[in-house]
């Protein structure tokens, strides 16, 4: 039984409480509230008659370090909800309480599609609780747990989402501060959700945290947050890596048998690159590798670039699609124009002078000068002439207008478009569009290079790329260069040879090389031969099922310990007072510390560690003593009682 003023832990037929002195005759204490001599009701029993105006308990979804969180009906407007309460034994301490509240009035501020909806916060008596959308679909946890890894479309659509929401909340001065795969849920559509604020930090706020205390689950944290350093968006996007390394690859980049050995290796190791089967895995690695940058200047500076990142596709093929349209123009002499000629195989002779060059069609302009006025006598004559001179002019500069788009216009158009048509492609090489490009253009004398005319001959500067086209492919080929797959049979790549590898369904896989120049585009024919049914191979037995992970009661701190209750059904409890009488070791008015606590089936303790330390050292290393001096009723699996670790919390006694 707990107090229900202060939350000590008070024996069976105590009178008064041994902390605060509250006559417990006149009270009812906190965690069992006896209906007769031999029942008892429980938390769930508590938090259901708290709220059983408005909600109906329908069961727990599972519990935390500082909440439980429990489907329920709404009975005003019948619709299910999920109801997330604080614990009675952590009820009475004011900095939970404080951090509990924020977690609901930091989540209610954010209204995203991909952050859950926060629709009542609220206290009824010691039940202090927040209620928020049920989500039907599984965590992501529980989706790695199931499939062991994720394929690299859907973690690069879990990404864009997860980082969206993340994105809105850091506008809003909201940095997350514990990203893993137990916080992102999934709706009946599939839609990634961000979950728990608890441990949020607005800008603008109190800092819940001791100085030089981190906070979160140091599988996830950050190098600046291992640090206990001040912390922005970029060290959720740090962790947000660390969850799409751990989708691609099925486990986290880093571990250790402690938090400080996992913080330490977030902090000066390498990440290192998984194996890595297909172009698409190696495409979203290269994503997850910046995000995870150990210094935040390299990476992505906002959740928005990452989000660009991700639909857009990677950087390197962003600035390969934009080398035409930001290559430098370049002013050649006619010398450079032979020369640059006679290198890409199309020698001919450069006219040097104004003479020689081959004349255009075109149609002369109307001259400037403006004509005399007519005498007034002739004016209706003369405006009839003056509009059939129009008429003329007008009808033959659209004419040369049409000639000139016919043989200039649309062979730019084919030039600049990167995805030409298989059968344009074929009649007129891009190349040789370049070429007649350049030698059409005639500029002004902007560049200051004139030739023997007077006019500067400017011609574009040609990409460091070109393009392969393969031809006689089946229906639903696909075509790998040098490694990365395409579903199109043009394709842009860079200067040098290219291993191409063409493949279908029943037909032998065929594999040419090809050599591509500057602006240059190579035509692959191919013939895929036909596999007979008896030729087919045989197919490769399917791998073994991924063992599905097991429940570790060894360490309290790791991901698996007491999945599934593995471990055990009923927590310890302490029979003893959790008040530690204090000694000249301790200084003035230190604050509670919380401990690890193992306990074994005897009902001894034999290990401890500090879960959340004191304000004062002496008084944590006092509370570790003290704790394996105290009584404890054993946790039990299947009625037998077992092993277990559990958190306790200790507080100073009042000094005599």
């Amino acid at each position: 039984m707990f107090c229900s003023r202060c939350g000590t832990e008070v024996q069976e037929n105590g009178k008064f409480c041994p902390s605060c002195g509250l006559d417990l005759g006149t009270q009812t204490p906190l965690g069992r509230v006896t209906t007769s001599d031999t029942a008892e009701k429980t938390e769930a029993d508590l938090v259901g008659e708290a709220l059983a105006e408005e909600y109906e308990l329908l069961q727990e979804l599972g519990r935390g370090g500082m909440a439980i969180v429990y489907r329920a009906r709404d009975k005003h407007l019948d619709r299910e909800v999920a109801i997330k309460v604080l614990p009675f034994s952590l009820a009475f301490d004011a900095e939970f309480v404080e951090r509990f509240q924020r977690e609901a009035r930091t989540s209610a501020r954010l209204e995203h599609p991909n952050i859950i909806p926060i629709y009542r916060v609220g206290k009824s008596g010691r039940v202090i609780f927040f209620v928020m959308k049920f989500l039907r679909g599984q965590s992501l946890s529980e989706v790695i747990e199931q499939k062991g890894t994720v394929p690299p479309e859907d973690i690069r659509r879990l990404l864009i989402q997860t980082a969206s929401g993340l994105g809105y909340a850091h506008k809003h001065g909201i940095v997350h501060r514990d990203m893993k795969p137990d916080n992102i849920m999934y709706d009946e559509l599939g839609h990634a959700i961000v979950t728990d604020f608890g441990i949020a930090k607005a800008a603008s706020g109190t800092r819940l945290t001791g100085t030089g205390m981190s906070i979160g689950t140091p599988h996830y944290m950050s190098p600046e947050q291992a640090r206990a350093q001040s912390l922005d968006g970029r060290s959720d996007i740090y962790s947000l890596g660390v969850v799409g390394y751990q989708c691609l690859t099925g486990r986290v980049p880093f571990d250790g048998e402690d938090a400080f050995s996992i913080g330490y290796k977030h902090i000066m190791e390498e990440l290192e690159e998984p194996p890595l089967q297909s172009g698409e895995q190696r495409q979203v690695f290269q994503v997850i590798r910046r995000m995870m940058a150990k210094s935040p200047d390299d990476r992505y500076q906002s959740a928005e670039d990452l989000v660009a990142e991700l639909e857009h596709g990677t950087a390197a093929a962003r600035d390969r699609s934009a080398d035409v349209a930001s290559a430098p123009t370049v002013a050649l002499s006619a010398v450079e124009r032979q020369q640059a000629a006679a290198a890409s195989g199309h020698v001919d002779r450069q006219p040097t002078s104004q003479a020689e060059r081959p004349s255009t069609p075109t149609t002369p302009m109307p001259r400037a000068e403006p004509l005399p006025p007519p005498p007034e006598r002739r004016k209706k004559r003369r405006g009839g002439l003056v509009a059939a001179s129009l008429v003329v002019l007008l009808g033959g500069g659209g004419y040369g207008g049409y000639w000139y788009y016919t043989n200039h216009v649309q062979t730019v158009g084919l030039v600049s478009n990167p995805m030409l048509d298989t059968t344009l492609a074929s009649t007129t090489p891009p190349d040789s569009l370049l070429r007649a490009l350049a030698d059409s253009l005639t500029l002004s004398d902007s560049a200051g290079v004139a030739d023997t005319a007077g006019a500067a001959r400017v011609r574009p500067a040609l990409p460091d790329s070109g393009w392969v086209i393969v031809r006689g492919a089946p229906h639903g080929a696909s075509f790998g260069v040098d490694g990365t797959t395409y579903n199109r049979n043009t394709i842009r790549v860079e200067m040098g040879s290219h291993r191409v590898v063409v493949e279908a369904d029943g037909y032998e896989p065929q594999s040419e090389f090809v050599s591509v120049g500057r602006g240059d585009t190579a035509r692959l024919s191919v013939s895929l031969e036909r596999v007979e049914p008896e030729q087919a191979a045989e197919p490769e037995p399917s791998p073994p099922p991924r063992p599905r992970p097991t429940a570790q009661c060894a360490t309290p701190t790791q991901n698996n310990y007491n999945l599934n209750r593995g471990c055990f059904d009923v927590l310890p409890r302490l029979l003893g007072d959790p008040s530690v009488p204090l000694d000249a070791s301790v200084g003035a008015d230190p604050t509670q510390v919380i401990l690890w606590v193992r306990v074994r089936a005897s009902g001894k303790a034999d290990s401890r560690s500090p879960a959340r330390p004191s304000s004062d050292a002496g008084f944590t290393l006092l509370a570790m003593q003290y704790a394996l001096t105290q009584s404890y009723q054993p946790a039990t699996l299947n009625g037998q009682p077992v092993d277990a670790w559990f958190q306790v919390v200790f507080r100073p006694a009042r000094r005599q």
